[in-house]
């Protein structure tokens, strides 16, 4: 058994470390799950707009926060068994979790401004050259979902609607000269959805990608904690 004042204090610092670490990855196994199932996001994340790929990023998430829960429960029991087992497969998760959360937030941020020109695709391939008036009734709602969502309209191009000023959400109601008839000169529409869908893309990949890097400095601490612990029940003093 490790004794002394500061292997106490390591062990309980690496159990409320794996405690919170556990709960963060309940957290994440919920994230990845609500964003999966919701009916909401799959209006906007529909087969229709060939944007499934989104899908792949919840199930990332999914067995992130699968495996960081394991890693947590690994390193509470460990820590309150002072088994050096589970402490070894403990530090060895943690630091391949590590390794792969600080790789993911550096592609995050090299790949920031790619991630627009997978939309454009996505949306393009989608629309196929033809107009959304042309589209099948669950495409027609997929758009307006985000045309309502982003305050956009069109896809790629306000010209993805044939006649634009027809949709409501396309129309910026805000402006008095706006009107809903074609014959006369073309009413004020909103920017396309790509530009504000881009925007907001960039925008949360910075953040999701800090948060990446957050977890992986913390990370360093729980596997140093665990490598001073199994070092004490090896035998070895701790300063």
């Amino acid at each position: 058994m490790a004794e002394g004042c500061c292997a106490s204090i390591i062990k309980t610092l690496l159990f409320i470390f794996n405690f919170i670490f556990w709960i963060a990855g309940a957290v994440l196994l919920g994230v990845g799950i609500w964003l999966r199932v919701d009916p909401a996001v799959a209006e906007v994340v529909s087969g229709e707009l060939n944007m499934t790929w989104f899908y792949n990023a919840c199930y990332v998430l999914i067995a992130a926060g699968v495996i960081t829960m394991i890693v947590g429960f690994l390193g509470c029991c460990g820590a309150i068994k002072e088994s050096k087992c589970m402490l070894m497969t403990f530090a060895i998760l943690l630091g391949l979790l590590f390794v792969i959360e600080l790789a993911a937030g550096i592609l995050a941020i090299v790949y920031k401004d790619k991630i627009g020109d997978y939309a454009r695709q996505s949306f393009t391939d989608a629309l196929h050259g033809e107009t959304v008036e042309n589209k099948n009734d669950d495409f027609k709602n997929a758009v307006r979902s985000i045309q309502k969502k982003f305050t956009c309209c069109g896809l790629t191009s306000t010209d993805n609607w044939g006649f634009p000023c027809l949709e409501s959400t396309c129309v910026c109601l805000q402006l008095t000269g706006c009107k809903p008839i074609v014959s006369i000169p073309p009413c004020a529409v909103h920017q396309p959805c790509l530009t504000e869908f881009e925007s907001f893309l960039a925008n949360n990949i910075v953040i999701v990608a800090g948060v990446a890097l957050a977890i992986a400095i913390v990370q360093i601490i729980g596997i140093c904690c665990a490598c001073v612990l199994m070092r004490n029940i090896y035998g070895e003093t701790i300063a």
